[in-house]
């Protein structure tokens, strides 16, 4: 086993789990403070470890019958296409429980829940936490709220921790979270599992919190919809990301970007039929020497440097069929989120509009993130150039109810923002 972890690239991270499991085994007593008598809506028992389907079923009527939970996993995503999901984590107001799926024969009421429109799913940046429910049950996640999304609705900056919105909501301060460590391993320690089950204990009191905050701001429906937009960008796989970490400030011209795209994507295939992460596949930079050197013969492959030999046996005909394309590939538009194409005034007027945007923003208590991103908005200025009347979100948008509408305004000179310095940010009473 070891050496087969070695030839993959992740036994180091591994021994790293293995090194913490072992600490963590071994102090067992960590002072975390106990759960404040006052605070409502928070489980205060053990959770229960189920291993039995009886137990399981009990687990999904009980939620059922209250119509909204809590929701967690724990997963090694280091050594798969997928991660390995090896506890899934569940809790209610009343009741808190611990899933073994390593042991179950049968989760899938889990992901049933998940997917029911009717059950409230809260969850912490859970859009790879819920993501298994595509995979494993073909069904679509449902209902699903994300209290990092609503607490950016909320005077917190996005992403929030789930330790900083607990404490920002209640005072109450948990304890270090346990992610990196054995979540494979049997048994788990004591401290384990109370940090596991603590990544949902507390949700439904928090999301209660946000939920009051955000129906007196009348924003819950813009938390809903942007809660819904990152599970739908999650269903697909995106190259940008990928493409711009492998650059790290580098630049390619237009064709090249498009055979950097094409590679990216080939990569994503490849590591999903070995099921091995992205990296451990091809590194990122195999990837940039491959699309800045353009191999076009067996020979050529030979001499890209940390490309693996089974590789270079198993797959190099299908690199070598996209580089010796790459000179009839279509240009690629650039990325998004660049200032190339910017002109120096531009990004001067533009740099002052995010800004005038961003403040406008935080003083409503919303982080700017959450409506548009600066790339966006250079886009939309840059456009409207040539055409003054260009919308900046589409009329359904709740984007433009937040912030669209007003940015025509203002820019178009008909609207401004009175905004002043309290206590330890901007706020405002009135935005014309």
């Amino acid at each position: 086993m070891s050496k087969s972890r070695k030839k993959s690239g992740f036994s180091g991270r591994r021994t790293r789990r293995s090194r913490h499991h072992a600490d963590i085994h071994e102090s067992q007593g960590d002072g975390v403070a106990p759960i404040p008598s006052e605070l409502p809506m928070v489980p205060r028992q053990q959770p229960e470890f189920i291993v039995e389907m009886s137990a399981l079923e009990q687990l999904v009527e009980h939620v059922r019958s209250v119509g909204s939970f809590a929701f967690d996993t724990e997963f090694i995503g280091e050594e798969t296409y997928y991660p390995r999901i090896c506890l899934l984590q569940v809790a209610t107001t009343e009741q808190i429980a611990l899933v073994d799926p390593l042991v179950l024969e049968d989760e899938s009421p889990i992901w049933e829940l998940v997917a029911d429109e009717s059950i409230e799913t809260i969850v912490h940046a859970g859009e790879q936490d819920v993501e298994p429910t595509r995979r494993l049950i073909q069904r679509e996640p449902a209902n699903i709220i994300d209290i990092q999304v609503a607490a950016a609705f909320s005077n917190m900056p996005y992403p929030s921790g789930l330790g900083k919105i607990i404490e920002h909501l209640t005072g109450h301060v948990i304890g270090k979270a346990h992610t990196f460590t054995d979540w494979d391993a049997r048994p788990l320690s004591e401290s384990q599992l109370r940090y596991a089950a603590d990544d949902v204990r507390f949700l439904p009191l928090c999301w209660s919190l946000l939920r009051k905050t955000l129906e007196g701001d009348g924003r819950v429906e813009w938390a809903r919809r942007r809660c819904d937009e990152v599970l739908l960008s999650a269903r697909t796989f995106d190259p940008e990301p990928h493409m711009r970490r492998i650059l790290r400030g580098h630049h390619f011209k237009k064709r090249k970007l498009s055979l950097l795209r094409e590679m990216v994507l080939l990569r994503n295939e490849i590591a999903r039929e070995l099921d091995r992460p992205h990296k451990i596949v091809m590194s990122d930079e195999t990837v940039f020497e491959i699309v800045r050197s353009s191999p076009r013969s067996k020979d050529d492959l030979m001499d890209v440097p940390q490309l693996p030999r089974r590789l270079r046996i198993d797959f190099g005909d299908r690199i070598l069929a996209l580089t010796s394309i790459a000179s009839d590939l279509p240009p690629h538009p650039g990325l998004v989120g660049g200032k190339s194409e910017e002109t120096a005034s531009q990004r001067m007027q533009i740099d002052a509009l995010w800004s005038v945007f961003s403040t406008r923003c935080l003083a409503m208590g919303i982080a700017p993130g959450m409506i548009m991103s600066r790339s966006k908005l250079g886009g939309w200025y840059r456009g409207r150039l040539n055409d003054p009347d260009l919308p900046v979100f589409d009329a359904d948008d709740w984007r433009s109810e937040a912030a669209g509408d007003w940015l025509r305004e203002f820019v178009a000179g008909r609207a401004g923002v009175d905004i002043r310095w309290t206590g330890d940010g901007p706020t405002t009473d009135r935005i014309n």
